[in-house]
């Protein structure tokens, strides 16, 4: 998918992590070469504002993103110093530890299933655990997008039996991803023979994963259904898999926090902007043309107007354009260099 750098945001002095991403020079089926690359930057620039819109406790924080000199886009990231991934992190912890970081999993597949995001490439590299024990998931959706799968997307050890056989994949799909890992945190390996990719595929597709190790029926019972072949045979959704573990564990369900209960909040579509969108990428493709102008966008608190750039700022991007945004606050001195402001245009 790309390179992952290290980096210092000179406007703030964070520390990131930006994560520079490579689109494929040849991308065969496709005649008119130049639309289909303008068509994958603006599904790319839509996914990562998506990405950037994801305000949840175990999901990474993307805070920026945008195209470099040479069209190659990049987003940026929260950087997790001394992580480690759920797998290193848990095996060999207590049950409880282990099925904390399990639910942490699943608390935030619950939020991403909610808005119809699916994870498509959950394995323990994607699965990070800080040095304060949270979860934190990455690479959310990007995989598949930037390889144009329509079948297969993933990766093979962690992939549910109907999307190896080419069926879509859906929640059960990421749901299956999290129960592998679980098996791992349990039982200390993985439940079929990685060695050869075969001998893998028939483990996915045919063989029941050996639970004698895990002490618990209670526990067995739950994995056996996790990670049943049937996608209709496992768990409906994230909630029901955190109410199983914590029943066969003897665990209270835990408490949604307040972070957690925040991000359902904050969560909403774009809707009801049309019109003010349409005027405002009709200004843009004039500026692209050699027309510049200048807008005021205002209305009262809370009223979408920061959405409503965004949506702009992600088609401005896509186009080529150079946008700066900056905030103004009355407590201030002077005006600051982040914020909600933006402008866009290209260079002369």
């Amino acid at each position: 998918m790309g390179r992952v750098f290290r980096a210092l945001d000179r406007l703030t002095g964070d520390t990131v992590a930006l994560k520079r991403v490579t689109i494929p020079a040849d991308r065969p089926g496709f005649s008119d070469r130049a639309s289909v690359d303008i068509d994958l930057r603006l599904a790319l620039a839509q996914e990562f504002r998506t990405l950037a819109s994801l305000h949840h406790p175990h999901i990474i924080s993307v805070l920026d993103y945008g195209f470099d000199g040479q069209r190659q886009p990049y987003f940026t990231m929260d950087l997790l110093e001394d992580a480690r991934t759920i797998v290193a992190a848990g095996q060999g912890e207590p049950l409880k530890v282990q099925v904390a970081l399990l639910i942490q999993v699943l608390q935030a597949l619950a939020y991403l299933h909610r808005r119809d995001i699916l994870h498509r490439d959950l394995k323990p590299t994607n699965v990070l655990v800080t040095a304060q024990g949270q979860v934190k998931l990455l690479d959310l959706g990007l995989a598949n997008l930037i390889a144009g799968a329509q079948g297969a997307a993933g990766t093979l050890a962690y992939m549910a039996p109907e999307v190896l056989r080419g069926q879509p994949a859906g929640q059960s799909a990421d749901l299956h991803a999290a129960g592998v890992m679980a098996y791992q945190l349990l039982v200390g390996r993985h439940p079929f023979d990685t060695h050869h990719p075969a001998h893998l595929m028939a483990g996915i597709l045919h063989e029941v994963p050996d639970l004698s190790p895990v002490e618990d029926p209670r526990l067995a019972a739950v994995l056996a259904r996790w990670l049943a072949k049937d996608p209709q045979q496992r768990f409906a959704d994230a909630y029901d898999v955190i109410g199983a573990l914590s029943q066969a564990t003897d665990q209270p369900i835990p408490q949604e926090s307040s972070a957690i209960r925040e991000s359902f909040l904050r969560a909403a579509r774009f809707v009801g902007r049309e019109a003010e969108l349409a005027q405002l990428t009709g200004a843009l493709d004039q500026a692209a043309g050699g027309k510049g102008s200048a807008w005021l966008v205002g209305s009262e608190m809370g009223m979408g107007k920061s959405r409503l750039l965004d949506e702009l700022r992600t088609r401005a991007l896509v186009a080529g354009a150079t946008v700066v945004r900056g905030q103004a606050s009355k407590a201030a001195a002077h005006p600051t260099s982040s914020g909600r402001n933006r402008c866009a245009g290209w260079p002369s």
